[in-house]
């Protein structure tokens, strides 16, 4: 072999390397980079608003932000119509900033983006205070609306909160448009006074199924404290529903199967509950108290618990169906078992003399004593783990295997540049 042919062939081998050991090189560094995204997540950002913030306006913060990152503002008050496009938290550096509708006509706070959560802001002088729509997982605490047409809007919306907030004077509290799975608790919702000619409410539930509604106070509104038309299945418990100037809750037309409890329904005006053209519905364990009628149309409602309660009243433990406390209920209890011994007007049959609160703590008899079988336990227990290994493994399969990737293209590389060149 002539001197030309052998360097000719030691330069084509040592090109081959090289692209070998680039190649290798490459595809290490590829995935050491991928390797270290998963195992480094980005960090969120602060952004602030305010006089000395970073931004003057809540819009101008929003749309510099990031998915994931918390816009804090200032004490202040910030005349704007906020649209909220992306996941943030939006909430009050200190004190309680005001937000204030520039435009009347449209929603001070329009979420279009899931796991948007507004928190801490007063927000007045709006079509809405904070307006949820077509989206989910969004969360607003502890809130002041005033003066805002619906306090809270839900349009199109599942899995949702709004709770711990002060929605008084508006012309709704809660106005919910074909929204489910929603959940309404702790907030004050009063002196709602209606809008544009439409009633005014606390709540009102439109084509909403499975909604909770809990631990509000939903009195004193113009109408009803709660409405409900075409929205079943949904549950209302202990909420106080008094001196609303017609109905505490209004059932309406093929709200069926929902379940009220440990609410207090009294003073309203007309009556508690009305019901109309809705069957299936739940009504146990709530007190009703100095209204002329506490339920019209009973007959189409379930008034009994659906099983024996187990309770403790004046200090001895029953087991019994119960039903509801009625403060004009003028029934004897003959067994000193804290229940009426003749059925109430409305018909049911385990009328309580007192109220709810007097019966201590109350549990399903089915709760006491359960009798889950071995196998259904240990199903259950396999299932949960079997959901949290599934996200492990799936995870740490990722990082394994982009891993496994980097230490052979590594060793690749290391392998290539040790080798000798091949002898003719």
């Amino acid at each position: 072999m002539s001197v030309i042919q052998s360097i000719t062939g030691l330069i084509g081998l040592a090109m081959q390397c090289s692209k070998l050991v680039s190649k290798s090189l490459l595809i290490a560094a590829v995935a050491l980079i991928v390797l270290a995204a998963l195992v480094v997540p980005a960090s969120a950002a602060e952004l602030t608003v305010g006089t000395d913030g970073q931004y003057k306006t809540i819009q101008q913060a929003v749309n510099a932000a990031t998915s994931g990152d918390t816009i804090r503002v200032a004490p202040g008050t910030y005349a704007e119509n906020v649209v909220v496009d992306k996941s943030l938290t939006i909430t009050a550096a200190s004190g309680q900033p005001i937000v204030q509708a520039a435009n009347s006509g449209a929603d001070v706070f329009l979420i279009t983006s899931s796991g948007v959560h507004i928190d801490g802001l007063k927000i007045t002088g709006g079509a809405s205070g904070v307006h949820i729509q077509q989206t989910s997982k969004c969360a607003v605490t502890n809130i002041v609306a005033r003066d805002n047409k619906r306090a809270v809007y839900f349009s199109y919306s599942t899995n949702n909160k709004v709770s711990d907030s002060d929605l008084a004077n508006n012309g709704y509290g809660v106005y919910s448009d074909y929204s489910s799975n929603n959940t309404i608790a702790s907030n004050v919702a009063t002196g709602e006074t209606g809008a544009d000619n439409a009633l005014g409410d606390g709540i009102f539930l439109n084509y909403g199924d499975s909604n909770a509604v809990t631990h509000n106070n939903l009195s004193a509104n113009h109408v009803y404290g709660i409405s409900l038309y075409h929205s079943p299945r949904n549950i209302i418990s202990n909420n106080s529903i008094s001196n609303n100037e017609q109905i505490g809750v209004r059932l309406g037309e093929e709200s069926n199967n929902n379940t009220l409890t440990f609410n207090t329904i009294s003073s309203n005006k007309d009556l508690g509950i009305l019901i109309l053209k809705a069957t299936g519905n739940k009504i146990y364990l709530n007190n009703f108290v100095s209204q002329s009628d506490a339920i019209r149309d009973a007959s189409a409602a379930i008034l009994n618990s659906p099983e024996k309660l187990v309770y403790t009243f004046n200090g001895v433990e029953h087991t019994s169906y119960m039903s509801n406390f009625y403060s004009d209920y003028t029934g004897t209890d003959a067994n000193g078992a804290g229940i009426g011994s003749a059925p109430s007007a409305y018909g049911d049959k385990f009328p309580l003399m007192k109220s709810v609160a007097s019966y201590g703590t109350i549990i399903p008899v089915s709760a006491v004593t359960p009798t889950p079988s071995p196998q259904s336990e240990n199903s259950t227990t396999v299932s949960e783990n079997q959901s949290i290994s599934e996200t492990q493994v799936l995870g740490l399969s990722a990082i394994f295997l982009v891993a496994i990737f980097a230490v052979v293209g590594l060793a690749i590389a290391f392998f290539i540049l040790r080798r000798s060149p091949p002898s003719e």
